[in-house]
């Protein structure tokens, strides 16, 4: 028998074993919206923008060390036994971007000149970008091109589409902070404005722990390659 962890978002709910035969016949509660996540996959960035959107959902925990990513109930959402993926209803979703646009079309309240905008961060963020920091070809000569244009980007406003932050942000800004847990040396405060934004989306309640603590090591990293003797000393003394 297929069982996945699940947790019941927006209601206090003690995390519980799902299973095919219980959700079928109701006895989970039944949320519109269930995610089928893994802590290691790109299922957090849609776990974000839920939280944002403030939208009722259950998170489903997939194993994939055994193998539910490969049962025939999961494949029937995703054929291709990747997560994260997503139950609108009776509506199968997989890719986090797609579902990013579903939920920003349906939820998000966007006209259609803003859900353009969304779809081109959206893509940017799954294709070019994602391409140009994890791509260990492309990294060397890309990665500095995509952080010098959002640089000279986000010097003009805050956030990527203007003073509000948005569903191009979570994709986009969700990359950003994979920077610190993937490449812990890279020295990103010579793009002053990338920092600062990381630094401002990463402190949104709403955003998921491990991005807060990646944050968090690398403003203490930064803060060492800057005064090197003085964090060797606050580790000894202790800074107040």
């Amino acid at each position: 028998m297929l069982n996945f962890q699940t947790a019941q978002v927006g209601s206090v709910r003690r995390p519980q074993t799902w299973n095919s035969k219980s959700a079928r016949c109701g006895v989970i509660s039944k949320a519109q919206i269930k995610l089928y996540t893994n802590p290691g996959s790109r299922g957090k960035i849609t776990e974000w923008y839920l939280a944002e959107l403030n939208v009722p959902h259950e998170l489903v925990s997939v194993d994939m060390r055994r193998g539910e990513h490969k049962t025939p109930a999961f494949l029937a959402i995703n054929p291709f036994g990747k997560v994260p993926a997503m139950m609108d209803g009776d509506l199968p979703l997989f890719e986090s971007g797609a579902i990013l646009l579903h939920l920003a079309n349906k939820y998000g309240k966007l006209n259609d000149n803003e859900l353009g905008t969304a779809a081109q961060w959206t893509l940017f963020a799954n294709s070019t970008l994602s391409e140009a920091f994890f791509n260990d070809r492309q990294r060397p000569t890309q990665m500095p091109v995509m952080l010098r244009t959002l640089n000279e980007l986000l010097t003009k406003t805050p956030y990527l589409t203007g003073e509000d932050f948005s569903v191009g942000d979570i994709a986009v800004g969700s990359y950003l902070l994979y920077l610190p847990l993937f490449f812990p040396d890279l020295d990103l405060t010579q793009y002053p404005a990338v920092w600062s934004y990381m630094q401002r989306i990463s402190e949104r309640p709403t955003c998921p722990a491990p991005y807060k603590e990646a944050m968090a090591d690398a403003l203490e990293a930064a803060a060492q390659r800057q005064d090197p003797a003085g964090g060797v000393m606050s580790k000894l003394f202790g800074r107040r």
